[in-house]
């Protein structure tokens, strides 16, 4: 267990986790205008919130990527004292 605690809190899976969550929030709104440009005329309603529902899938899992980052971040500094 603490073997897999010190792989998971590894600097390149904190800032791997932390540049995946920023790169999701940042293209959110990129992605949101393509699915809108993407639109036909009589779904025009539909296709929009499709776009928005999408654009706040993005953003969550990218502050939850984010988040779990930080955790690990914090746990890292915690289990350093036990190697």
């Amino acid at each position: 267990m603490l073997e897999f605690l010190f792989w998971i809190s590894a600097k390149k899976n904190v800032v791997a986790l932390a540049l995946l969550g920023a790169a999701l929030v940042t293209i959110a709104p990129q992605v949101s205008k393509w699915v809108e440009r993407k639109q036909n005329p009589e779904s025009d309603h539909k296709q929009k919130l499709l776009a928005q529902a999408l654009e706040r899938f993005l953003i969550r899992a990218g502050y939850v990527f984010v988040g779990l980052s930080i955790t690990l971040f914090i746990t890292a500094g915690f289990i350093v004292d036990l190697k």
